[in-house]
C-alpha cells in the first residue's frame, strides 16, 4: 500500500501560507491579546484566530525583529532580552521582570513599529 510522506512544514505543524524559506511561522492559540511573538530560536508564532489580513500584520512586524535577532541588533533568553541599536552602541540589557514585552514603546518595538506603521491596529 503507498504512503505519502508528509514534508518539513507539515511534520512540525508549521504554517504553509506564512512560512518560506526566510523564516517558520506556526499557528497558535496565544493568549487573548498577543497577535504575534517570536521566540529565542527564531520561529514566529502568530494567533491562530485572526483574520488573514491581521495574520499578514503580525507575521511582517514579527519577520522584522527576526531581521533584528539575525542581524545582531536583538537577543533575548528567559531573563534578558539584549539590545544594540548599532554594531558601536553600546548593549542595552533589560531584565524581563523589569518590563511588559507588549509595549510598544521599549526601542526595539518602536524601531519595527516605525517600518511596520500598522502592527496592533485591527
Amino acid at each position: 500500500m503507498p504512503f505519502k510522506l508528509k514534508n518539513v512544514k507539515e511534520v512540525f505543524g508549521f504554517s504553509k501560507e506564512h512560512s518560506n524559506g526566510d523564516r517558520l511561522v506556526k499557528e497558535l492559540p496565544l493568549p487573548k491579546d498577543v497577535m504575534g511573538q517570536i521566540n529565542p530560536n527564531g520561529v514566529i508564532e502568530i494567533q491562530e484566530n485572526m483574520s488573514a489580513q491581521n495574520k499578514r500584520r503580525a507575521v511582517k512586524h514579527e519577520t522584522e525583529h527576526l531581521k533584528q535577532m539575525r542581524s545582531g541588533k536583538l537577543r533575548f533568553d528567559h531573563n534578558n532580552y539584549y539590545y544594540k541599536p548599532t554594531p558601536f552602541s553600546q548593549e542595552q540589557i533589560i531584565p524581563v521582570s523589569k518590563i511588559n514585552t507588549h509595549n510598544l514603546n521599549l526601542p526595539w518595538e518602536k524601531e519595527v513599529y516605525n517600518k511596520t506603521k500598522q502592527y496592533g491596529k485591527a
